[in-house]
């Protein structure tokens, strides 16, 4: 009976393995003067998940070329009617200092002001900046954002030696805010991997 309630009491002295894994509140940064992102990329923030960095980026929407069909043909995808925003993620392995493909990118945004909520899988894309996972979006108005990436683990093989490499979902919390369209507060980054 003793070990009985020692066991009870130690499993509930510790954190649920579900509270454990979620991903921490990122610190709020207030951006020194507002930056528009329908005009140029903007660094949202960079935080640590999983063994992987998670890069959030947010640049104005742009025309994307999609291969849908079987065999697959190049259709361009204009964005619609009021995506002004591409929401950009690089999901990147620190030790190689390399983009992570073959993943499955998918996110839920709250705007805290307004209560409306999104979701979505971003795409695999190749652009400018490499290999990342990317969607136009309108978003959900001015406000401010509560914003969960969450990347799968990636279908590549594997060495013998790297088989417990990105292996567990890696889900990453972001914030910004939205006034007038233009960014105001932004997620505080971890360092970029060097």
């Amino acid at each position: 009976m003793k070990i009985v309630v020692f066991a009870i009491v130690a499993l509930l002295a510790m954190p649920s393995l579900a509270t454990a894994q979620q991903p921490q509140t990122p610190k709020v940064k207030v951006l020194a003067a507002p930056e528009d992102p329908r005009q140029k990329t903007i660094l949202v923030g960079r935080s640590e998940a999983a063994g992987m960095i998670i890069q959030f980026e947010i640049e104005p929407a742009t025309a994307m070329l999609m291969y849908v069909g079987s065999p697959p043909k190049a259709m361009e995808h204009a964005p619609a009617a009021g995506e002004v925003y591409h929401l950009e993620v690089k999901p990147i392995d620190p030790r190689s200092k390399t983009r992570i493909p073959y993943a499955v990118v998918t996110f839920e945004a709250t705007n805290r002001d307004n209560g409306k909520s999104m979701k979505g899988e971003l795409h695999t894309m190749w652009g400018s900046s490499g290999l990342h996972y990317a969607l136009n979006s309108a978003l959900a108005g001015d406000g401010a954002y509560d914003f969960l990436i969450t990347v799968q683990p990636p279908t590549f093989g594997r060495s013998i030696k790297d088989k417990d490499l990105l292996v567990k979902p890696a889900s990453a919390r972001f914030h910004f805010k939205l006034k007038g369209g233009v960014l105001v507060e932004v997620s505080e980054p971890i360092p970029a991997a060097g």
